[in-house]
């Protein structure tokens, strides 16, 4: 699990050196909405409402971007101001002017089109390495020698964490910070007796 003071110097560290990048945007998603990697890898431009300060997550199979819980998985998540902040200056600065098969524009986007999960993963996999954040590597490591400090195996450091972790870290901040049981089951789309 992603806990909740890492996941802020996780973030604070993309706010400053990678603001409203795509691993700030894919990594600020996942956390502040719970949402899994497969739905926000599913979000389109269109799904993103400024005005509402709201996501909606779409289960579309037709088109490549099924979501876990199916129809049962749909939902709108509301987003805060800071959120949108981040959202809206990705798409009018940062995301590459793509669409994707069936004609649709992707949210986390790349020059090729649509972001793919794995990528989306690695993301993850290479901001929660806590040795980017400080000078020296709390497992011991000599930086020298450690496999994990390349780019494609960032997943072999201790400290890193899948994005199902951030959503569990994330679950646990939002039950900690006394959101109600029903908010958090229905915003992750999870059951109140697995959150129990």
């Amino acid at each position: 699990m992603l806990d909740s003071d890492t996941a802020s110097k996780v973030l604070a560290h993309l706010e400053k050196y990678e603001y409203a990048r795509i691993q700030h945007v894919t990594i600020a998603l996942m956390w502040h909405t719970m949402i899994r990697v497969g739905g926000v890898h599913a979000l389109d431009v269109d799904d993103y409402d400024p005005d509402d300060q709201c996501v909606k997550v779409r289960h579309r199979p037709e088109s490549g971007t099924p979501i876990k819980n199916q129809g049962k998985g749909e939902r709108m998540v509301a987003l805060s101001d800071q959120l949108c902040d981040v959202l809206d200056d990705w798409l009018a600065e940062k995301r590459p002017s793509v669409s994707a098969e069936h004609g649709r524009e992707p949210l986390l986007a790349s020059r090729e089109g649509r972001t793919n999960k794995t990528t989306l993963r690695a993301y993850v996999y290479r901001w929660a390495r806590l040795c980017i954040y400080s000078a020296k590597c709390p497992h011991d490591r000599d930086f020298g020698e450690c496999s994990a400090l390349e780019r494609d195996t960032a997943y072999r450091c201790p400290s890193s964490v899948s994005p199902h972790a951030i959503r569990r870290g994330s679950i646990t901040h939002s039950l900690n910070s006394d959101m109600p049981d029903k908010v958090v089951s229905d915003r992750a789309n999870v059951s109140r007796r697995v959150i129990e």
